[in-house]
């Protein structure tokens, strides 16, 4: 069995549903130190910890690869297998997070493993494994406020892209709106103000208008209505209510314009909250960079396969302006729409080129 298969396997056993990245950052930590790279744990939580790992000169531009440790969590479906098996059959790997993201996490231990153990240039190499990613990037953001992290040089991430080349994802602007009404008796609600009623209207006039802008390769953004919430009886007009909207953000669209539209489009008695705010990421796939992956790929697999950039957003949203990364690539093992499904797998011939990929990669930066 191919050592990155082995060890996609070793990390799906380690629950990491938003508790026990430290068991996983301390398995890979011991597997990179042995081949020789500089290696720090940092702590995030109880049993928490993100990796930071090095080798080559990382003082000028290097090259920051990304993954998190952690994953959803199994959910109340009933699997086929035990969803922290790990078990490999069928040309696959199963188990939560085989797909998210432990697949291309193990793909980019193994290759840098191996590429230091080949004897590299000085060209510096920079491996960064998050903790809680899962929860809107929170442990990347932690990460970069109390560990400076080297500047200046491309991102790539591993999540999974079936090994087609991504140049970038969008953002997210996640929304509370609240309604404040008037309570009255359910038999006369000409004496109240329904706060159900006006976030009606306000799903309403928003299915019509749809937000502002667009990206030309990346599209319009997006909208969903995820949650309503209101009212205490059925028998009494609800003086309050509130809803919650997951928009998904492309370049070039600047939040103040949405809240703007949003707020427009409600009467005076609608309030808006920002919940989560993460900016889309995009670079051209004919930057240096993305050329350099794309011969990687195809050297390889045979093929430099690309698709569009992907809908939802990574550890890129904060780590690419937190780093002034001068490209974003995305690229790993998994196909993106078996994340967080039941009975999660991922196949092993895609966690073999994804290690194959990588190592001809460094190769090259070196």
């Amino acid at each position: 069995m191919n050592d990155a298969v082995r060890l996609a396997g070793d990390l799906v056993r380690i629950d990491t549903a938003g508790h026990g990245e430290r068991a996983a950052a301390e398995l890979l930590a011991g597997i990179l130190a042995r081949a020789g790279a500089d290696v720090e744990l940092v702590p995030y939580a109880d049993g928490r910890a993100h990796l930071v790992a090095w080798t080559g000169e990382v003082s000028t531009a290097p090259l920051v690869c990304s993954g998190h440790l952690d994953t959803v969590p199994v959910g109340d479906a009933a699997w086929e297998r035990d969803p922290l098996s790990g078990d490999v059959s069928g040309g696959v790997l199963h188990g939560r997070g085989a797909v998210d993201m432990k697949s291309g996490v193990a793909a980019l231990v193994v290759a840098l493993a191996q590429h230091i153990v080949r004897g590299p240039g000085g060209r510096g190499i920079v491996l960064v494994l998050t903790a809680a990613e899962e929860t809107g990037c929170e442990g990347a953001r932690h990460l970069v406020d109390v560990r400076a992290i080297p500047r200046g040089g491309p991102l790539l991430v591993a999540e999974p892209t079936d090994n087609r080349i991504a140049p970038g994802h969008k953002g997210v602007l996640w929304l509370r709106v609240n309604a404040r009404g008037r309570s009255a008796h359910g038999s006369r609600p000409d004496l109240g103000t329904n706060a159900i009623a006006s976030l009606a209207r306000f799903i309403t006039a928003l299915e019509a208008a749809g937000l502002p802008g667009g990206h030309e390769v990346m599209g319009p953004p997006t909208f969903n209505v995820g949650t309503i919430v209101g009212g205490t009886a059925i028998n009494l007009v609800p003086d309050s209510a509130s809803l919650t909207i997951d928009i998904r953000t492309v370049p070039g669209i600047e939040r103040e314009r949405i809240l703007a539209h949003i707020g427009g489009l409600g009467g005076r008695d609608l309030s808006i909250e920002v919940l989560e705010d993460l900016p889309p990421t995009y670079s051209t796939p004919d930057g240096p960079f993305a050329r350099s992956v794309a011969a990687a790929l195809e050297s390889a697999t045979g093929l430099a396969a690309r698709r569009p950039p992907l809908t939802y957003f990574t550890d890129a949203a904060v780590l690419a302006g937190a780093l002034s990364s001068s490209e974003v690539v995305l690229l790993g093992p998994g196909d993106p729409d078996a994340a967080h499904t039941t009975d999660e797998a991922c196949a092993i011939s895609a966690i073999e080129d994804a290690v194959a990929t990588y190592g001809e990669l460094f190769s090259a930066w070196d």
